[in-house]
């Protein structure tokens, strides 16, 4: 979600300082996995949505402009849209899409972690993609203007 293992790693340290720091261990929540998650999530997009309101990149240096990517540089740009994109949506919504995509979890897994029903999580993740899709596809159409 974060695009960058080193800030991925600075949430995920971030989270476990946060509970230290609020004298709390894991024992309160039914679901600790769920919860962590959840305050993943939650700081990544924070963290996303400082940097965008700076217009910083990743290492807080301006952006270099005309710098080649080394990858392929469609596939680095459709990385770069769905990032935005995701960044749009709620944090229930995020963390269900990241649950079934990176982790493979199952609709009933997903449902069973967070105490929904299956099918609500079913509903909620076809809505999610399908508005990925919509956006992407409409933003790409901007562009091409």
């Amino acid at each position: 979600m974060t695009g960058s293992k080193h800030d991925a790693q600075d949430i995920q340290q971030d989270v476990f300082v946060m509970l230290i720091d609020q004298g709390r261990t894991l024992e309160f929540t039914k679901n600790p996995a769920g919860y962590l998650f959840r305050m993943a999530i939650n700081k990544a997009l924070e963290s996303f949505r400082k940097r965008k309101r700076r217009k910083e990149t990743d290492d807080g240096l301006e952006p270099l402009l005309g710098v080649p990517s080394h990858g392929n540089p469609h596939q680095d740009d459709m990385r770069e849209r769905l990032r935005l994109a995701i960044a749009k949506l709620e944090p229930e919504q995020i963390e269900i899409l990241l649950l079934s995509v990176d982790y493979g979890y199952t609709d009933f897994q997903i449902a069973k972690m967070l105490g929904k029903t299956r099918n609500a999580v079913a509903v909620m993740l076809h809505r999610t993609r399908a508005r990925l899709r919509e956006w992407i596809c409409r933003e790409k159409e901007v562009e091409n203007r």
